[in-house]
Order: C-alpha cells, then sequence, then structure tokens
C-alpha cells in the first residue's frame, strides 16, 4: 500500500475525535481557553517526539521561521472559527460542512500547482462542484428543531474555518517537500499557541484549568496531540506522498466517522433530509477529486 494512504488513513481516524472532545469540552472551556490548551498540548508532545526522532532537523528549521509565520496565522484564524462553530452546530454538522474543502483545496491547488490543475479541466469538476454545494445547502436547513440565528452563524464560522484550512493546506504543500513535516507541525503548534495567548488573556478565563478535573485535563490535552499534534503529522506526510486533492477526498470519510462517534457519545442525529443531503455533498465532493488519469499522474501508474 502507497505510504500516503497509510498516513491518511491513520490521519482521518485521528481526526475522527476532535470535535466530538470540542463539544464535550465547551461546558469547561471557551473557544481562546480551550485552543489555547489544546495547542500547547500538542507543542509539548511534538517536542518530546521530535528530540527523540528528528532533533537535527527541528533544530535546523529555527532559520526557516519565517516561511512558517503566516502559515501559523492562518491555522490559527481557522481554529477559531471552526471551533465557534462546532460550539454552535453540532460535530456531525461541523464535520459535514468541513468536507467543503475538497473542493476549495483542489480549486486553489491548481492556481498555483501544475501538477493538480488537470482536475478543473473535467466536467466532472463542476457536476461535482454544484453537487456538493447543494448538499451542504440541504445539511444547511434540513435541521428539523427549528432552525436558529445561533444555527446559522455556526454554520458560517465552520465554512470560514474551512476556507482558512483549505488555504493553509495549499501553503504546506509547498513547505512539505522542503522542510520536515514533524518540524512544520510543532513550529506551527508552538506559534498558534502563541498567537491565542493574548485573546485568552483578554477574552477567555486561563484560570479554569485549575478548577476542573483531572479526566477533563486529560481531555483538553488529549484532544490537542491527537487531533492538532497526531492528525495534522499524518496529514503532512500524506501530502507530501500523494498531494493535496487526493489528501482531500479522503477524508470525505469523516462525516461517517465522526456521525458513528456523535451518536455514541453524544447523542446527535441528522434529519433525513440532512443525511441525503450529505450523502450528495460526498458525491458531488468525490467527484471532484477522485478522477483516475489524476491519479495515475500523481503515482506514476
Amino acid at each position: 500500500m502507497n505510504k500516503g494512504i497509510i498516513f491518511l488513513i491513520l490521519a482521518a481516524i485521528s481526526w475522527s475525535f476532535p470535535s466530538i472532545m470540542i463539544r464535550i469540552l465547551k461546558a469547561d472551556f471557551d473557544i481562546f481557553t480551550q485552543n489555547f490548551f489544546r495547542y500547547i498540548g500538542a507543542s509539548v508532545f511534538l517536542f518530546a517526539f521530535g528530540l527523540v526522532f528528528t532533533k537535527k532537523k527541528k533544530l535546523n528549521l529555527v532559520s526557516n521561521l519565517k516561511l512558517l509565520f503566516i502559515p501559523s496565522i492562518i491555522m490559527a484564524i481557522h481554529q477559531i472559527f471552526y471551533t465557534a462553530g462546532v460550539f454552535m452546530t453540532s460535530a456531525v454538522i461541523s464535520s459535514l460542512l468541513g468536507r467543503l474543502n475538497a473542493i476549495v483545496i483542489p480549486a486553489l491547488s491548481c492556481i498555483f500547482y501544475e501538477d493538480e490543475r488537470l482536475i478543473v479541466k473535467d466536467k466532472s469538476f463542476i457536476l461535482g462542484a454544484l453537487l456538493a454545494l447543494i448538499g451542504v445547502s440541504g445539511v444547511i436547513i434540513g435541521k428539523d428543531a427549528g432552525t436558529t440565528g445561533e444555527f446559522g452563524i455556526g454554520t458560517v464560522f465552520v465554512m470560514l474555518g474551512t476556507l482558512f484550512w483549505s488555504i493553509y493546506a495549499v501553503c504546506i504543500k509547498r513547505l512539505v517537500k522542503s522542510l520536515d513535516p514533524l518540524s512544520i507541525i510543532f513550529y506551527v503548534s508552538l506559534m498558534s499557541s502563541i498567537f491565542f495567548l493574548p485573546l485568552t488573556l483578554r477574552f477567555g478565563n486561563i484560570r479554569s484549568i485549575n478548577s476542573v478535573s483531572l479526566w477533563t485535563k486529560t481531555l483538553l490535552f488529549g484532544s490537542g496531540v491527537i487531533g492538532v499534534g497526531i492528525g495534522n503529522l499524518f496529514y503532512y506526510y500524506a501530502v507530501k506522498y500523494v498531494g493535496t486533492s487526493i489528501s482531500s477526498i479522503f477524508f470525505l470519510l469523516l462525516p461517517f466517522s465522526v456521525g458513528i462517534l456523535g451518536f455514541v457519545i453524544l447523542g446527535e442525529t441528522l434529519t433525513l433530509i440532512q443525511i441525503l443531503s450529505g450523502l450528495f455533498s460526498i458525491l458531488g465532493c468525490w467527484l471532484v477529486t477522485a478522477k483516475p488519469k489524476f491519479l495515475t499522474k500523481i503515482y506514476g501508474g
């Protein structure tokens, strides 16, 4: 099996948990405080991991910090919008809406990378984009428990978070060609947590960490280690081997895994309209990215 596919499987498993954990931790931590401690947890884990496996590469990357400054800001903005969206919608809906990156990432990638430009020349891209947009619209309007303004704002936040993640993913593709993926995610996580600190001090409650149980603290830092640290690390290696477009299609599986976890852990459900709309969205995203000749070009046959 191709190394990139293995990394995608591992990343998909890792990314099935963060939305669930964000919802669980919502009762104890606000958006900024939660993000700050999650990224601190990821940074500590990655630093310790890097000392054992890639110490030399990590130290050499210090001179390249300027390359990661803008991506770190983009990552921080993505995380704020996405976490706020999960707070206001649900883990399942946010995961479904987040799959829009399967359209946005290839679209942006084809602008900047010649090897991914083949996608938009095919009619399947246009058809898939339309199906995905119809599907996402159905997810948004299919909530039968009374659509509220809060739900609408949460939807916008998730979509903005998805947009910034897509921009970030396109930036990372260029960096993973020359920099070690482990080093990249360590410095991005560290700088993002630094960006979160003043926001947490101004709008959050950094002392709330002292008033929660050990189990809650474990969930908080664990969500950072798994979702931010391990998940992104595997994703970066996948992008290095198979590119951004193929990586984006694989994560169309996430709504199903998150939906199962959301039902088991949080008791969240989707209406029939939302389920069918979600399938439309996934089908559309599949048509956008799963082109045989594109896969052949990436894998070389």
